[in-house]
């Protein structure tokens, strides 16, 4: 049994949660809930619990000061949130699951199944501490991502990523100095995560840094850090080029 803790402060929200878990998620067992960070805190500490459903805007706090007032984080976490697309942008920076209220049934149940992976597989909570980091000192930067692997995440620098290139249903990194790596979500999710950190599409399967772009071929390539070259489709040619011309 998975023993899970339910973190919200509305108490119809948590009935909720805790119903459609007894029916879609049996081996999920909810041994506590809790509507506040400092009753939170006291439920974690007692039942050391696998799992816990945490909302972010609690009345005493939010999620992230109880996480960060927290000895040690040995469970693993779904937010719950009706909060703003930057904080969604957030979670899915750095890897980490989140429900959007209302919650969808169908979204639960395969967060609950990524959850039992993963505690089988006992992946640490490298994601959630970048997240906590990330919340107190960049605001709206994003320094580096989390990338899900096969071996559990990976924390990239953005600034060290040349370029992304789709492999199918995944997504290749090309880094500067570390090694390469392949997420398994596709190019289309990092291209929207990416764009605002100086990225651009340039290609059906390629999206570049900027900051990485050394120069531009008649031909249509893009010339990059460690002497790469990426194709320039059609589809992007207008906006790269005017890019390009106006850095001179």
């Amino acid at each position: 049994m998975i023993k899970t803790i339910i973190v919200d402060d509305e108490c119809p929200a948590r009935e909720v949660l805790r119903n459609w878990l007894t029916q879609f998620c049996p081996d999920v067992a909810v041994i506590a809930d809790a509507g506040s960070v400092k009753t939170a805190i006291e439920s974690i500490y007692q039942h050391d619990p696998d799992l816990v459903f945490l909302d972010i805007e609690l009345p005493d706090g939010d999620g992230f000061e109880m996480l960060r007032k927290l000895n040690r984080i040995n469970f693993k976490i779904i937010f719950v949130t009706a909060f703003s697309e930057y904080a969604l942008k957030a979670f899915r920076f750095y890897a980490t699951d989140y429900l959007l209220k209302p919650v969808n049934i169908s979204e639960l149940m395969e967060a609950v199944n990524k959850v039992r992976h993963e505690l089988g597989n006992q992946r640490n909570n490298q994601n959630i501490m970048e997240l906590l980091q990330h919340n107190n000192k960049f605001g709206n930067e994003f320094p580096v991502i989390v990338i899900p692997d096969k071996k559990g995440f990976r924390v990239l620098n953005i600034q060290d990523i040349i370029c992304c290139e789709a492999d199918g249903y995944c997504t290749n990194f090309i880094m500067v100095k570390e090694k390469n790596c392949t997420s398994s979500k596709n190019l289309k999710f990092y291209e929207e995560l990416l764009e605002e950190n100086g990225f651009m599409r340039v290609h059906n399967s390629h999206i570049v840094n900027m900051k990485h772009v050394n120069g531009y071929m008649n031909e249509g390539l893009i010339l990059l850090s460690k002497e790469r070259t990426v194709p320039l489709g059609n589809t992007y040619k207008k906006r790269f080029t005017e890019w390009f011309n106006g850095r001179k």
